[in-house]
């Protein structure tokens, strides 16, 4: 059945990493997920995205973020209408890939679907693929290798269709040579200057400006919610292979305690020091997304009873018990008084820089002189040697008039103030090696192929209505 792994080893590498972005993105579990819902959230076509579907796809991503994350991630976000809406983003591209792909007939054959499973890790033992464990863990997912197999080539098959339009993107020898032009070409620029430090003493803040800051942004200023727990591990392998169906027993049955758990299986009880919901403080086990996901389900933080086992790792299983809480609290006035005072005196000052930046760049564009800007020693710049220049700088003096020199341009550097850019000249720049130019125009053509998928999505939307239901109507009631 797997016979063409050997001999077309790089294609099924190729076709790997076609699929990396859906298995990064939502994890091999969302090929275990079917939604039977019939709530809807979204309409593409004539094609429904539901609740359920959503909440899966929620809760897929939010443990990604955490795994990436460390576990420091506060819960709120996952609770957000921005987190919940870019979910619902990702799911109705898929969904527009998906009945194109029908619309198209374009469906991944069964010797590449094939080739593909026997090569995905979880399926494999001793770096060989295992129909045994295959089936064994499509069904403790509730699945069979047909569903799999069907939700499987869905995906491939969208990823087909983005690859396709991305496979028809070629440059030209003459853009080639246009586009490394461009990012060699090599300006000699001076730099000026408007410093905010030099404004800080000209601004003064009120105690009513810092108090109305205060009042008005208490966000900024919230403590987030902590709980202190008490847990025990279970991670000796052969005590997890002879005990684990008892360790989840004792753990519910006494819920309000670990005494019998702890004695029947010699397990110590920890306890925890405070711990917050984006994971501060959280140490060990505890760091776990899934354990802190646990720690601070809403259920778990008001009943304070003993949570299910949690396998954070193989044969280790742990149970966590909320043991005190704080819930989100709001620094005191005057601990942040002097933190907010500092924050608008310069930011007043960068304002007044900026200002100050703008009106001399104005000047200098005229043709006026302004005297009292210290321009920096000039330097050769490039796209390809930026020499100290931030990108965006690197842009802006890239994108003033050659033919008129001096030319002068300027932008906000944050904190710091403003800074204006005199182009004294600009001359071609050295020829670059065969290997450079390979470089740029791989990343162009790159460039080019994302730009070419943004406009398919584009496209799609066109071909395929999409209708997304009133929040009022996909929330849980």
């Amino acid at each position: 059945m797997f016979d063409l792994v050997n001999k077309h080893r790089k294609f099924v590498q190729i076709l790997l990493a076609l699929i990396t972005l859906p298995f990064a993105f939502w994890g091999i579990d969302s090929y275990f997920k079917d939604a039977a819902s019939t709530d809807e959230v979204a309409r593409v076509g004539s094609s429904k995205i539901t609740l359920q579907q959503l909440d899966v796809a929620m809760r897929e991503r939010a443990d990604q973020i955490r795994s990436r994350q460390g576990g420091s991630v506060d819960a709120k976000l996952f609770e957000s209408p921005e987190f919940r809406q870019s979910v619902l983003n990702e799911l109705v591209e898929q969904r527009l890939l998906l009945v194109e792909s029908e619309r198209l007939g374009l469906v991944a054959n069964d010797v590449i679907l094939r080739e593909l499973i026997a090569q995905i890790p979880a399926f494999q033992e001793n770096g060989k693929f295992s129909p045994t464990k295959y089936e064994q863990m499509l069904r403790a997912q509730g699945m069979n290798p047909t569903s799999f197999e069907q939700n499987l080539r869905r995906d491939l098959t969208q990823q087909m269709l983005i690859n396709g339009v991305a496979a028809t993107t070629q440059i030209s020898r003459t853009q080639l040579d246009q586009i490394i032009q461009a990012e060699a070409q090599e300006r000699d620029v001076a730099v000026a200057m408007i410093a905010a430090d030099d404004y800080l003493k000209s601004v003064s803040v009120s105690d009513e400006a810092v108090r109305q800051f205060y009042e008005s942004n208490p966000k900024q200023f919230q403590t987030p919610e902590r709980v202190k727990v008490a847990y025990v591990v279970l991670s000796d392998p052969k005590v997890v292979a002879k005990e684990s169906e008892n360790f989840s027993n004792m753990v519910y049955e006494q819920a309000d305690s670990f005494k019998d758990v702890s004695k029947a299986l010699n397990l110590k009880v920890e306890e925890s020091g405070w711990i917050g919901s984006n994971g501060q403080g959280a140490q060990g086990v505890l760091a776990n997304p899934k354990v802190l996901q646990t720690i601070f389900n809403p259920a778990n933080l008001k009943d304070k009873r003993n949570s299910a086992a949690i396998e954070v790792a193989p044969n280790v299983l742990v149970s966590v018990r909320v043991t005190d809480y704080q819930p989100v609290g709001l620094r005191a006035f005057d601990s942040v008084s002097a933190e907010i005072k500092t924050f608008l005196t310069r930011k007043a000052a960068v304002e007044k820089a900026t200002a100050d930046g703008e009106a001399k760049l104005a000047e200098l564009k005229v043709g006026n002189s302004v005297a009292d800007l210290k321009w920096s020693a000039s330097k050769s710049v490039s796209r390809l040697q930026p020499n100290g220049l931030t990108r965006d700088a690197v842009q802006l003096v890239g994108a003033v008039d050659a033919n008129k020199l001096p030319a002068y341009t300027g932008s906000q550097m944050g904190a710091e103030g403003y800074a204006l850019y005199k182009v004294n000249s600009v001359k071609a720049g050295a020829a670059l090696s065969d290997e450079k130019r390979a470089q740029i125009g791989a990343a162009y053509q790159r460039f080019v192929q994302q730009a070419d998928v943004v406009s398919l999505m584009v496209a799609l939307r066109d071909r395929h209505p999409v209708k997304i239901a009133k929040r009022s109507d996909t929330e849980k009631q």
